[in-house]
């Protein structure tokens, strides 16, 4: 699975000479935690997350001054460029979603934005993840499916899910189109692990040919001349 295949787009971004407020209207707006920050050409220079919006932003209330003595002074900061995450760490549409968990995890990120040719064309959350991990069985299988039936030539293969593990059973022993399947059942969201396994039928037995004697009828005229020469 790759960030492409989980990523939300088109994506929201916001503006280095954004005012803080706007910024957070946006986010508020459309329950995002972070955002990219472009300037006017599209280009990423930035990110700004909830928490770079309300740091010093938020003016203490005078009636609990006497515990805030400490307070600095100064204006607070107004513009996103002010706030925002200079340094980005960024994916591209083909980076492994397992490399960029390992980098939210790592950096305590929330977001990581998708680039190419410096232009974010996506955004990977926690949340995009945890609607892959969320992703019911059937769903999953009707992706792999789906995807399978489109490449041609796995009509005959099987598919089956549990807790987002694939199996698919090749009947025909073709193992270029083993790894084919397990890459596609790779990409789809969902799909933690995948096992692909040759079982070809056995060919029936041929029915064996059993010889069958024919009774020799009694002739009747032989009969009579037995019962003569008794006689």
């Amino acid at each position: 699975m790759q960030a492409e295949d989980i990523m939300s787009r088109p994506v929201l971004a916001v503006r280095e000479n954004d005012s803080i407020r706007a910024a957070a209207g946006t986010l508020a707006e459309h329950g995002f935690t972070a955002a990219p920050v472009v300037d006017r050409d599209g280009i990423l220079v930035g990110i700004v997350t909830e928490a770079d919006l309300i740091h010093d932003a938020i003016p203490h209330d005078p009636r609990a001054a006497e515990h805030h003595l400490d307070t600095p002074s100064g204006a607070p900061p107004t513009l996103v460029n002010q706030v925002m995450t200079r340094k980005v760490r960024t994916a591209a549409p083909d980076t492994d979603c397992a490399d960029i968990a390992k980098t939210m995890l790592s950096h305590h990120l929330r977001a990581v934005p998708v680039v190419q040719n410096r232009v974010v064309v996506g955004i990977v959350t926690r949340r995009d993840l945890m609607r892959g991990l969320a992703r019911d069985d059937p769903v999953i299988r009707a992706e792999v499916r789906r995807n399978l039936d489109r490449n041609g030539g796995f009509d005959k293969w099987s598919v089956s899910v549990r807790d987002g593990a694939v199996l698919i059973i090749d009947p025909v022993g073709d193992i270029a189109a083993r790894h084919v399947a397990r890459a596609l059942a790779l990409a789809t969201p969902g799909t933690r692990q995948v096992q692909v396994i040759e079982h070809r039928a056995q060919p029936s037995p041929s029915p064996t040919r059993t010889t069958v004697r024919a009774s020799r009828e009694e002739d009747p005229c032989e009969s009579r001349k037995s019962s003569a020469k008794e006689r």
